[in-house]
């Protein structure tokens, strides 16, 4: 199921048109179990203290949280990378759009998603470990079928 700010269908910086089943401000939200916050222009602008306390209520609940591409913004304003191992489009990028940024120690400069506990974030150039790294949390007994997906799909990226 999926949220979006005002319960109206949102574009990701892919292109990708999600219709949504709920407002962020939808109580039912509370009770879901994965939380993911795609790339999205949108979040550099985008302030709601109620989402973010949702957001550091499932992390403290135990929920899965991942960020990818600007929807690392959302995760920083939330104060989710304070102290945790994160990666973003870039450190400076990060910054620039979250003033008072306060999880710089924990920047991992990388290619490939980072897993911190139950958060995950990726740049946006990591579709495929992103995907991968939620999947893991989500289905730990699956991890022969997701590495396998995750083998295929990144081909993609492979030098020819």
């Amino acid at each position: 199921e999926i949220a979006t700010p005002d319960g109206e269908p949102q574009t990701s910086i892919g292109g990708l048109l999600a219709a949504a089943d709920y407002r962020f401000d939808d109580p039912v939200l509370s009770d879901a179990d994965v939380f993911l916050l795609i790339g999205s222009e949108a979040w550099t602008a985008y302030r709601d203290e109620a989402l973010f306390g949702l957001l550091r209520q499932a992390v403290a609940d135990g929920k899965i949280v991942g960020a990818i591409c600007a929807g690392t913004v959302a995760a920083a304003r939330a104060r989710l990378l304070d102290g945790r191992a994160h990666t973003s489009n870039g450190k400076d990028w990060l910054e620039a759009a979250v003033p008072g940024y306060g999880g710089g120690e924990g920047y991992r400069d990388q290619a490939r998603a980072v897993t911190a506990g139950r958060v995950v974030t990726a740049a946006g150039s990591a579709p495929v470990s992103f995907a991968a790294s939620v999947a893991r949390l989500v289905a730990p007994d699956a991890e022969a079928q997701i590495a396998a997906y995750e083998a295929m799909f990144a081909r993609e990226f492979q030098a020819p």
